[in-house]
């Protein structure tokens, strides 16, 4: 499954390192933009989401979305397309 994260974080300063290593612990991850990430997993999105409230404060917000098979447009690195395009099956 491929998987879409996206996320604002709310209190500058905070040391979200445990959420990347969450993120990082996928099968498969790319870091596309600032707070967005695609990973490769054979877990749900919903798994995912829970995982992700452990790491993130009350008033961060989180969208974990399933994108596998998904059309796609947009303006991103030329390795993020290619990984996109390897990692969607």
């Amino acid at each position: 499954m491929l998987i879409s994260i996206s996320y604002d974080l709310r209190q500058p300063g905070r040391n979200y390192q445990p959420l990347y290593e969450t993120i990082k612990s996928a099968q498969a991850w790319c870091h596309a933009m600032d707070s967005l990430w695609f990973i490769y997993t054979s877990e749900t999105v919903h798994a995912w989401s829970e995982k992700l409230r452990r790491v993130t404060d009350e008033d961060d917000y989180l969208f974990v979305v399933d994108i596998t098979g998904r059309p796609r447009a947009g303006w991103l690195q030329k390795a993020t397309w290619e990984w996109l395009e390897k990692h969607d099956h």
